[in-house]
């Protein structure tokens, strides 16, 4: 796994529930990771769009940043890396083969529709992306879910989400506990709505996981190695 994959694991363990002595008193952190599109102060990770924003994120203090490669390339991945890029974020047309082959690198898959074909799905699944981001439409429908939930499920990847600064707070609960693990704000996002996300993350009600596990949503987690898998939450 790279940076992008640990950093997805390690806030879904640190935003679980503590148990044992002195657990009332330790801060949660949020249980997903809060981004944003462009250079914001304060982000978990950073994603460039362009060859300007790849080189202010590149000479900024952002430890954890990305580049939308498109069409993917491999010299394109290749100066991705070369900036200092943790992981490339690509959609599949136009997509070229041997630009997967980078074992240092992370890569996201982007989806122009929330809705894949079973088979395609299970087929992406293959790519062991360490996230694939879905278009979303707030506020969060019913059907959204759903979706989100087969696509978290036949992928067995992390889900990222793009959402605005005012998102509410049960939506975003309802994306957590459908498999979203990544959140991003738009370039017009400032530092004080990045960190106002953030608390309201952490903030969130702990999944519920009594009753019978037959009934429970499904949540893809990432396994050592870069395996995905599915957990009952």
């Amino acid at each position: 796994m790279g940076k992008l994959a640990d950093a997805i694991r390690d806030r879904r363990k640190g935003g679980q529930r503590r148990l044992g002595f002195g657990a009332s008193v330790e801060q949660r952190q949020p249980s997903m990771l809060v981004g944003a599109v462009g250079l914001v102060d304060g982000a978990d990770f950073c994603l460039a769009t362009d060859d300007e924003l790849m080189s202010q994120i590149a000479s900024s203090e952002i430890a954890l940043w990305g580049v939308r490669v498109d069409p993917l390339t491999a010299d394109g991945v290749a100066r991705a890396k070369e900036e200092g890029a943790s992981f490339v974020a690509f959609t599949i047309d136009g997509a070229r083969a041997d630009a997967l082959l980078d074992e240092d690198l992370d890569y996201v898959v982007r989806l122009t529709e929330l809705r894949l074909e079973e088979s395609d799905a299970r087929a992406l699944a293959s790519l062991r992306p360490a996230e694939v981001a879905a278009p979303v439409e707030f506020p969060v429908s019913v059907e959204t879910i759903l979706q989100l939930r087969r696509l978290a499920l036949l992928t067995a990847a992390p889900i990222g989400v793009r959402c605005p600064s005012d998102v509410s707070d049960g939506d975003l609960q309802a994306l957590r506990d459908s498999g979203v693990a990544v959140v991003a704000l738009g370039p017009e996002a400032t530092a004080d709505e990045l960190s106002s996300l953030k608390e309201r993350i952490a903030d969130l009600p702990e999944r519920n996981t009594r009753g019978d596990s037959d009934t429970q949503p499904l949540i893809p987690t990432l396994r050592a190695g870069g395996e995905g898998a599915t957990d009952d939450e």
